[in-house]
C-alpha cells in the first residue's frame, strides 16, 4: 500500500528526527531517485538502510564480525544526522569504535548462530556542497599497500601524462586513462587483485580502478586514498578516490570508473588506504564444515533536494 510522506521541515525539529527513522516514513519515500536533481543541487538529505545477512548450512558458533558500513559522523560536507544498527541475536556483544582513519566501526560477537543472522543499519545523512568543513587528511599515514603499489608498467603510463603542474588536474587526467584504459568486468578480478595485476591485464570493477589510480597518484608524488560508499540509484557499493592539495589543505573526491569528480549521488562510507582497510564486512566463526553465504540488501531514499 503506497503512503504519504509526512511532512517536515528542513531542518528538522528535534521531535522529527525520530520519526525519519520510522519504516513507515522509509516506505513513504520515492523508489526512483532523481540523478538529474541531485546533479544541479546544493544539499541533499538521504536515507540509508542496508541489511546483511550470513545464512549458515550448519550450525556455527563464536561468530565474531567486524562491519564498516555506517557512514561516519562527518566527512566534509556529508553530516550524519542520526543512525540505528541492530542485530537479533542471543547473548550478542556490540563493540563500537573509531579506526585511524575516523571511519565508524561495529564489532559484533554471538555465542552461537543456528542457521543465519542479520544486521540491520539506517541513516539519515545530510549533503551540503556549500558546506566549510574539509576532509580530514592524515598527512603522517602511507598511502600506498601491496595492493596499490606501482610497478614499472603504472609507474610508466602516470608518467606519461608529463610533470605535475596542478594536483587535480594532474588527477583527472589520471582518471581519464584509467578509465580509457580499464574494462568495466564483474568476475575478472577479486579483492585480492593487486594495483599492478589488474592495470596488467587492462579490466576489473571499481575498487580496482580506485587501487590503479592511487598507485598512478603515488608514483607521481600525489596523496590519494582509497573511498567506500553508495553511488545513489546503483545497487551495489561503489569506490572512488580522493585527492589531496597540500599547498591548498583542498581533498578533491574522483571517480575513476565513471571517469569524473564525484557529486550529490555519491554517499561516503569510509575512507582507507585501499580496499582491505574499508572493507564492508569480515569475521570468523568456528564449526564443523559449515559454510556461510552472505546476502547485501541496500536501500537508498531521497528525503529532500534543494
Amino acid at each position: 500500500m503506497a503512503h504519504n510522506p509526512p511532512t517536515i521541515d528542513w531542518p528538522p525539529a528535534r521531535r522529527d528526527v525520530e520519526l525519519l527513522m520510522h519504516d513507515e516514513f522509509l516506505e513513504s519515500l520515492p523508489n526512483v531517485p532523481d540523478r538529474d536533481a541531485l546533479v544541479r543541487a546544493d544539499r541533499a538529505v538521504y536515507l540509508l538502510h542496508q541489511t546483511i545477512a550470513y545464512e549458515y548450512t550448519r550450525p556455527v558458533r563464536d561468530l565474531r564480525q567486524r562491519l564498516m558500513v555506517m557512514p561516519r559522523e562527518r566527512h566534509g560536507d556529508q553530516h550524519r544526522l542520526t543512525h540505528r544498527f541492530g542485530v537479533r541475536a542471543h547473548g550478542k556483544r556490540i563493540r563500537r569504535r573509531e579506526d585511524r582513519f575516523g571511519n565508524a566501526v561495529l564489532h559484533v560477537s554471538v555465542p552461537a548462530v543456528e542457521e543465519a543472522i542479520e544486521f540491520h543499519t539506517r541513516a539519515v545523512l545530510v549533503r551540503n556542497r556549500t558546506s566549510v568543513h574539509p576532509p580530514q587528511w592524515n598527512r603522517d599515514t602511507p598511502t600506498t599497500t601491496p595492493l596499490t603499489d606501482a610497478d614499472a608498467e603504472i609507474r610508466e603510463a602516470a608518467q606519461s601524462l608529463g610533470p605535475v603542474r596542478e594536483v587535480f588536474d594532474t588527477a583527472d587526467a589520471i582518471a581519464e586513462l584509467v578509465n580509457s584504459s580499464i574494462e568495466y568486468a564483474r568476475g575478472a578480478t577479486s579483492v585480492r587483485t593487486t594495483a599492478a595485476d589488474a592495470w596488467k591485464q587492462r579490466c576489473g570493477v571499481c575498487q580496482d580502478m580506485a587501487h590503479v589510480m592511487i598507485a598512478m597518484c603515488s608514483s607521481l608524488g600525489i596523496a590519494s586514498r582509497y573511498v567506500s560508499g553508495h553511488l545513489v540509484g546503483d545497487g551495489a557499493s561503489h569506490a572512488w578516490t580522493e585527492v589531496f592539495d597540500p599547498d591548498r589543505n583542498v581533498a578533491v573526491a574522483i571517480d575513476p570508473t565513471h571517469r569524473r569528480r564525484t557529486d550529490l549521488r555519491y554517499i561516503t562510507t569510509a575512507t582507507g588506504r585501499d580496499y582491505r582497510d574499508v572493507a564492508p564486512t569480515s569475521g570468523t566463526y568456528s564449526g564443523s564444515g559449515g559454510r556461510g553465504k552472505l546476502r547485501v540488501n541496500k536501500i537508498v531514499r531521497l528525503i529532500d533536494v534543494a
